[in-house]
């Protein structure tokens, strides 16, 4: 039975304490570390197959924003009740030094990266800026969609759209 270790390297460029970080979980004293060893064999596939790809496409660091959730923080953090975060099949990340809806864009477009979804995300922020980020899953088990959206939050609610599509606000 593998044993899960609370900083175990997940793949070459990816360790557990980047999935697992979280200021929420930490102000709240919530537990936020894999239980299942499928939840690590489910970081462990989407590192190898999804995201070192994406760091060897854009040859950048790839730094993950949110990971593997507990279903705790999950509920947290507003979470989906059936968010691929809670099973390790989805990451949250910006790629240093380039814009989010151009990686969006790229990833979209790459006809061997084998995602399960793919969402360009925007939040508009209460000082009237916007944070941009993409989602990716993959899962390990069974077939992945390839399906691509984009959702733009803000204080006007919430709209997802097909497609990498950009929001009225630009990223800087």
């Amino acid at each position: 039975m593998m044993r899960i270790e609370p900083f175990m390297q997940l793949s070459p460029n990816f360790a557990l304490p980047e999935f697992t970080r979280s200021e929420m979980a930490r102000r709240n004293q919530v537990y936020n570390l894999p239980r299942d060893v499928s939840e690590i064999a489910n970081l462990k596939a989407l590192c190898d197959r999804v995201l070192e790809p994406v760091r060897a496409l854009f040859g950048r660091p790839v730094i993950i924003t949110s990971g593997y959730r507990s279903a705790a923080l999950n509920r947290l953090v507003g979470g989906a009740a059936d968010s691929q975060h809670l099973y390790g099949e989805a990451a949250d990340f910006i790629v240093a030094g380039l814009r989010t809806f151009d990686v969006a864009l790229t990833l979209a477009n790459h006809p061997d990266l084998p995602f399960d979804q793919l969402i360009y995300e925007t939040r508009l922020r209460a000082d009237g800026r916007a944070n941009h980020w993409v989602h990716i899953s993959h899962r390990r088990l069974g077939p992945n969609r390839a399906e691509v959206l984009s959702v733009h939050s803000g204080p006007d609610g919430r709209r997802t759209l097909p497609g990498v599509q950009a929001h009225e606000l630009a990223e800087v």
